[in-house]
């Protein structure tokens, strides 16, 4: 059985390892210098196959870096065009419902001082059943248009004051959208932390990251958390899901993402219908 080490015994084995190396030191120290090499003696240069690279592993963005780099990329996004699956599931009933259509988006310009989107869904799935639907959710700035064009109901929600300028804040409208991310904003309302990649998160070529978004107190959400994953290369997001205070979840999944494509102002028009048979009703702001 070998005897435990003890730093502070100094054995024959230790003592004479302390001696040789406090001798070795003395020694370098009395060394004398090398001779001067010989006039004219040529240099011999370094094979470059001698030299081994070195190689810099990539630093690993914080949340907060993460922030920074979707403001800084937000500020490249135009317009964005997808389409979108956004599934919605009742704790309570246990009941799956998901719907599917195509979203545009335009960012703030000089023409339009607030951020503008419009999704419209066309199919519906329940369980097994699907079904063809017209919900549109169009928002221009000011006013949120509520639209089904089946059951021909229109509701104008006014959003942001007359001659104001607001964008929507993350949680804010029919459905999360993380687009425009303000770092300072994010910040101020909810604790941000990096999760790490589980099976399930969406799939991307360059690889997604996780962000996990936990409202403070002052916060004025009733989510739980909000969960978003986006793609590490693009920097668009792929899929934002919520948490609400009741246990109910709403995923909402992007695909066939395109940025920057034209998108006409049309597309954003949030009056209402004016044909025969509707019921319409605008909902001012308090």
């Amino acid at each position: 059985m070998k005897t435990p080490f003890d730093p502070t015994r100094k054995s024959g084995a230790w003592h004479s390892l302390s001696c040789a190396i406090g001798f070795s030191l003395i020694a370098v120290g009395c060394t004398a210098a090398p001779a001067e090499p010989a006039p004219n003696t040529p240099v011999q240069p370094v094979a470059p196959d001698t030299i081994e690279p070195v190689v810099v592993q990539p630093v690993e963005p914080t949340a907060e870096g993460w922030l920074t780099l979707l403001e800084s990329s937000a500020s490249e996004t135009l317009t964005l065009t997808a389409r979108v699956r956004m599934t919605t599931i009742a704790s309570l009933l246990e009941e799956e419902t998901q719907r599917f259509g195509p979203l545009k988006y335009a960012a703030a310009d000089d023409q339009n001082p607030s951020m503008r989107f419009a999704v419209q869904f066309t199919r519906m799935k329940i369980e097994d059943l699907i079904e063809d639907i017209d919900q549109s959710y169009i928002y221009d700035g000011r006013w949120l248009l509520d639209m089904d064009a089946i059951d021909k109901t229109a509701t104008q929600r006014e959003l942001v004051p007359e001659g104001e300028q607001a964008n929507l804040e993350l949680g804010d409208g029919p459905f999360l959208l993380p687009l425009n991310l303000r770092k300072d904003r994010v910040l101020q309302k909810f604790d941000v932390e990096l999760i790490d990649a589980a099976e399930g998160d969406p799939k991307s070529d360059a690889g997604t990251f996780h962000l996990r978004l936990t409202p403070k107190p002052a916060a004025g959400t009733d989510a739980q958390r909000i969960d978003l994953w986006f793609d590490r290369e693009t920097l668009l997001p792929l899929r934002a899901a919520t948490l609400e205070a009741d246990d109910d979840q709403t995923i909402v999944d992007l695909f066939q993402l395109e940025a920057n494509a034209e998108i006409s102002d049309d597309t954003f028009e949030t009056s209402l219908p004016t044909e025969p048979g509707w019921e319409l009703q605008v909902v001012p702001l308090d």
